[in-house]
């Protein structure tokens, strides 16, 4: 019985650590509102209106 829990404490020991790096390279980031393509649109037809 004291094997499997050797066996559990592995995978909490290597798995935990290996799951949280995976986590922070795959989410994604978010778009601050000024880089979205609404903005960028809104800034550009601002500028035509402006000339």
């Amino acid at each position: 019985m004291s094997g499997g829990w050797v066996v559990l404490g592995w995978v909490i020991v290597v798995g935990l650590p290996v799951a949280v790096v995976v986590a922070v390279i795959c989410w994604p980031t978010r778009i601050p509102k000024d880089r979205t393509v609404q903005a960028i649109t809104r800034r550009i037809e601002n500028d035509d209106e402006s000339r």
